[in-house]
């Protein structure tokens, strides 16, 4: 069976209030191009579907309109699980439609799905979380595991407890066991991965808090398909892998190229393909010595289609005729002033953007770790700032 996995597509998302609608197009059109081209049995899309829990009435009709068309009007299996930003709900609204066109919602952990046939996809057994599935004459073991927090879990973890890592580890440990025939086994979950190496030049990464797993912790399957983490990564010897965002969302996320992940599966051998995504439009840095610069390079990038931000070094702040001619390169998403006074004043650095104290946190934890910050620290942070409201 040749499995596709891919995941946070964060549907609906925006930077600095620009839509990423046209992009998000793209790369599904894109999609559909490598599944019909790969040959792909089953689709694995591991969280992370919209960026909110509420996305815009556009992202909703992607969301649906892909979903038809990667499905092949139901020739095609599709999995999904929800990540931290999405609304299980939200994704299980029109169930029968997506049964009809053999797709598979998991809305919470522990779920048991009906007997039955989705689209040309069957499923013969069901337990909690785990599914027997049949495509074209061929059968694997599944088991779901949508973003495991502690309020859908209903535990809690602590340090004189099980560790969340353990507890984890445990969860898809035992929905394995339930893999009575030893067919081909798939994995699906929406976790951070902590203290793990990636292959060839990935460095080390320390995803940290409370809910990180340890590789150490996670079973050996088939293939595991995992989201949350936005950089593609693949654990080889363990058939773990992320498939990362198929799109820059952030200008941390422009130092490596964008994937979506094949995996061929039998009951012996899997073999794991990583396809590169065209970069639709990227986001870019600049830094210009003096405003009159500024002011030549946003008319110079006028014609690029990327997303820039612009850190300006000066003396004095920027007029507000200077801001404005600048940001006729609709393009250019944030001025970034450095300004560097004679004095002995340390340089000072002017947000044109307005951003909220709690973007400014987010954009400080991803500068320091490389990631998003998980809710539960962002709802710490929001509560001792006092904009948790």
């Amino acid at each position: 069976m040749k499995i596709l996995h891919t995941s946070d597509w964060h549907l609906g998302k925006k930077l600095e209030g620009n839509s990423r609608i046209d992009e998000q197009i793209k790369f599904l059109d894109s999609l559909n191009l490598i599944v019909n081209g790969e040959e792909i049995d089953l689709i694995l899309i591991s969280g992370d579907i919209y960026d909110v829990p509420n996305p815009p009435v556009e992202a909703e009709k992607l969301f649906y309109t892909s979903m038809e068309r990667l499905s092949n009007n139901g020739k095609r299996g599709i999995i999904i699980i929800p990540g931290n930003h999405d609304n299980p709900e939200k994704l299980i609204a029109s169930q029968e439609i997506l049964q009809k066109f053999g797709i598979i919602v998991f809305e919470k952990p522990f779920e048991r799905k009906n007997i039955g046939k989705y689209g040309d996809l069957y499923i013969l057994e069901s337990n909690e979380g785990s599914i027997e599935l049949e495509i074209s004459g061929e059968k694997i073991f599944l088991y779901a595991l949508p973003y495991p927090s502690e309020k859908s879990l209903n535990e809690e973890f602590n340090d004189n407890n099980i560790s969340y890592s353990k507890r984890i580890g445990e969860i898809i440990t035992e929905g394995l066991k339930m893999n009575t025939k030893d067919l081909p086994s798939v994995v699906m979950t929406h976790i951070y991965v902590n203290g793990s190496k990636g292959d060839g030049d990935e460095r080390s990464i320390e995803l940290g808090g409370s809910l990180a797993v340890s590789l150490e912790d996670m079973p050996q399957a088939s293939y595991t398909a995992l989201g949350h983490i936005h950089r593609s990564m693949i654990f080889k010897d363990r058939n773990i892998a992320y498939s990362g965002s198929p799109i820059e969302y952030r200008l941390t996320e422009n130092k490596y190229s964008k994937k979506v992940l094949t995996a061929e599966i039998s009951k012996d051998k899997t073999t794991i393909k990583e396809i590169e995504i065209d970069n639709y439009k990227p986001i870019k840095k600049y830094i210009v010595k003096s405003i009159d610069e500024a002011l030549n390079k946003s008319k110079e990038l006028e014609e690029k289609d990327e997303w820039i931000y612009l850190i300006i070094n000066s003396e004095r702040a920027l007029e507000s005729h200077e801001v404005h001619e600048i940001l006729k390169n609709k393009n250019v998403v944030e001025i970034i002033p450095q300004i560097n006074f004679t004095s002995d004043k340390e340089g000072l650095e002017i947000d044109y953007t307005s951003e909220s104290i709690s973007k400014a946190f987010e954009r400080f934890y991803i500068e320091e770790k490389g990631i998003e910050p998980p809710l539960e620290i962002m709802d710490i942070f929001l509560e001792l700032v006092g904009e948790d409201e």
